[in-house]
């Protein structure tokens, strides 16, 4: 295999599209990796989308699930999440906190191609 692909979501609720989206990419890329050649694939929510699990709507509820079951892994900001005290939703969604910065800089390092939603 030969590529690992990031998807960056920090769009928030007023833009609802790009944020269901990454998330729908994000699987169907997880999907298909195999056959595509894609070692790895993750999700980063940042910003508006770590705001996102104050309320999660049925639809991502279901996306986020979805993604956990399938052991695609979904990250997000461990600075937004406790700031604004999301960890039970954070932790709901199996999601993995990481500072942004240090996400960011290991997808430069590891050659990350990153999409942003």
């Amino acid at each position: 295999m030969s590529g690992k692909i990031a998807i960056v979501i920090n769009s928030g609720w007023d833009q609802k599209d790009k944020v269901t989206s990454g998330l729908h990419v994000a699987k169907r890329i997880f999907d298909a990796k195999e056959e595509n050649q894609i070692d790895a694939v993750e999700v980063f929510l940042f910003t508006g989308a770590v705001k996102l699990l104050e309320s999660v709507p049925p639809e991502v509820d279901k996306t986020l699930t979805e993604l956990r079951e399938a052991g695609l892994m979904v990250g997000a900001c461990s600075n937004q999440v406790n700031n604004w005290k999301l960890t039970d939703p954070a932790t709901k969604y199996s999601i993995n906190l990481e500072f942004a910065r240090d996400a960011f800089s290991r997808y430069a390092r590891e050659g990350y191609t990153v999409l942003t939603f």
